[in-house]
């Protein structure tokens, strides 16, 4: 058990904590361990990697550069996704 005077810095430290980095606070509050995202970047990378040799292979190098940009760009979207939430 907390005495008075704890309790009450505590909660002044839970409300500048809070202020300060509402999204911090909203994850404390939720209580549960984090949950830990889907690797979407890691695998696209990963599939990129493993489909570009094709590609150059059986559709040419600006099948390559193509297959490149429109990766770049969904992870891209992916990181904004996540940047947002």
């Amino acid at each position: 058990m907390l005495e008075e005077r704890d309790r009450r810095v505590l909660a002044d430290i839970e409300q500048h904590l809070s202020a300060g980095d509402p999204a911090f606070a909203r994850r404390m509050r939720s209580g549960g361990p984090p949950a830990c995202p889907f690797p979407t970047v890691s695998v696209l990378c990963v599939g990129a990697f493993l489909s570009l040799p094709f590609l150059g292979l059986f559709l040419g190098p600006r099948a390559v550069l193509i297959a490149i940009n429109v990766t770049a760009a969904v992870i891209m979207v992916v990181l904004l996704c996540r940047h947002r939430f």
